[in-house]
């Protein structure tokens, strides 16, 4: 038999319950837009039974009220019209269907599968705030009807497949088989009976919910059937933990919900689990396995949390190398790359920075100009790589001398520069000393004899008692300090102030 034929047969059959006269009536109140409540509570009440449950609904954890509602009106007052339509028309509907007595399929595990998917998909459009919530669990409640309509009209169609059998294993078959999975024909099925038009296109999108935008109630709904679907699956699953770690991925991929979000609606679930037991006379999950549910979604949420620490965690330790890393490259743009020492560039903005802050504040500013005496003999004599160690060994020799606050950096060849802020003319003196003892301390052994070298340092301080117009000036002041250095003999320092105080001349 073709697809073609199977579904000709399949809309051809008689045997298929369709909706009783009161189930009728309410599906043509609920196309009605100018719904009235006296007709609405009319129709409902022609049936005791659907009355009680109407009752019992209003009063349960699905609408929870401070006070009970006493009579039908006051129900559908609680509850709304058309949610009360959609939840009569369920009661109707299902207790047709159920009088079904299929062969190929495990009814009982059938309808527990119904009741969970339908309270998970409404839990589901709870969390999400999407629109008609009864609805959203009607359409979830005969989503799979097509299974039961195709094993109407082929009784061992299902008899191949394993007992229970996993969803997505029915809709393989089926595709495989007919041509469409059982979603198509409960689509068509609802549509037959008038549904509304939300209910049977939910229907048959449940399996395939992207296929509608998101951003639409229309999505919005296939995708809460969707996950309904998926977490009735989870459940009925004697393993849970797997397929419950998918679903909340799945979840979040496909209504956003995150870890806690998903663990509250797994809570609401089974919350709501007894009143739709006792609404529909249908044993879903015993209190053990209940329990186990919620402890197990809260076990996922605990270890989720932890992986979401963890990874945290990861990307702090890998920012934090990237931000040293990133910081060593700065750094390394600052400073000269056979010493160590800061660069020209950044002597000229920090020397700027520490200028502007002294004139503004009225604070000491010290620089001591030093030079490496005969670094050309030195270089010549011994060659480039002595000079080299020398230059490096100078650099941390200075460094030794100087506070952390202190910057160092080389100023040209052999020349380097040293920024003291907040020294006085007699620290800075105090610290050229402490230079020129710690480079006689320097000794490198060579095959043709031991290096040693010496320096000679300018000094100049902005203070109070000395002012100097701009950097460049107090600059050229510690340069002419370092000339008259090494016309005294070299190996020492000169003061810019001593120089103007016995009228000595320094000018090159």
């Amino acid at each position: 038999m073709t697809p073609q034929d199977f579904e000709n047969r399949l809309k051809a059959q008689v045997d298929f319950p369709s909706p009783s006269r009161v189930a009728t009536e309410i599906i043509a109140l609920a196309r009605d837009p100018d719904i009235e409540m006296a007709k609405v509570a009319q129709a409902i009440g022609r049936d005791p039974a659907m009355t009680a449950k109407i009752l019992r609904i209003a009063n349960s954890a699905f609408y929870s009220q401070r006070r009970p509602s006493q009579n039908l009106r006051q129900a559908l007052v609680i509850i709304g019209l058309n949610a009360a339509l959609t939840l009569a028309l369920s009661f109707s509907l299902v207790s047709s269907v159920r009088a079904l007595r299929p062969s190929g399929i495990d009814y009982p595990r059938f309808w527990r599968r119904a009741l969970l998917a339908a309270t998970g998909a409404r839990a589901f459009a709870e969390a999400t705030k999407t629109p008609h919530p009864e609805d959203i669990f009607l359409a979830a409640l005969l989503q799979d009807i097509g299974v039961l309509a195709i094993d109407r009209a082929s009784r061992d169609f299902y008899a191949q497949l394993p007992a229970p059998g996993h969803h997505a294993d029915w809709i393989t078959y089926e595709v495989a088989k007919l041509g469409k999975d059982h979603a198509a024909y409960t689509s068509m099925l609802l549509k037959s009976w008038n549904l509304p038009d939300r209910i049977w296109q939910a229907a048959g999108a449940s399996h395939t919910p992207q296929t509608i935008p998101a951003n639409t109630d229309d999505g919005r709904i296939a995708r809460c059937l969707a996950l309904g679907s998926d977490l009735a699956e989870a459940i009925l699953i004697k393993e849970r933990s797997a397929p419950l770690h998918a679903l909340a991925q799945r979840v979040t991929s496909l209504v956003g919900l995150g870890n806690e979000e998903f663990t509250e609606v797994v809570s609401r679930i089974t919350s709501l689990i007894p009143e739709t037991e006792a609404l529909y006379e249908t044993s879903i999950m015993d209190a053990e396995d209940t329990e186990n549910l919620l402890a197990e979604a809260r076990e996922l949420l605990a270890v989720r949390n932890l992986h979401a620490l963890q990874e945290v965690s990861n990307l702090q330790a890998t920012t934090s190398v990237l931000l040293t890393r990133t910081e060593e490259a700065e750094d390394s743009s600052r400073r000269d790359p056979l010493t160590g020492a800061l660069n020209r560039a950044w002597l000229d903005r920090l020397l700027d920075r520490e200028f502007t802050q002294a004139v503004v504040f009225g604070r000491d500013l010290s620089i001591a100009h030093v030079d490496i005496d005969r670094f050309k003999a030195l270089n010549d004599k011994f060659g480039t790589p002595v000079g080299d160690t020398a230059l490096k060994n100078c650099v941390l020799k200075l460094q030794s001398c100087v506070r952390g606050s202190d910057l160092i950096a080389r100023y040209s060849g052999e020349e380097f520069m040293v920024v003291l802020p907040g020294a006085d003319r007699d620290i800075v003196r105090q610290v050229a000393q402490r230079m020129l003892n710690a480079i006689a301390e320097i000794q490198h052994v060579e095959a043709s004899g031991p290096v040693k070298f010496t320096i000679s340092i300018g000094l100049a301080t902005y203070s109070t008692r000395q002012r100097f117009p701009s950097t460049l000036a107090l600059l050229e002041a510690a340069d002419h300090a370092l000339y008259a250095a090494k016309l005294c003999g070299r190996n020492r320092f000169e003061a810019f102030e001593d120089l103007s105080a016995s009228g000595r001349s320094a000018v090159r």
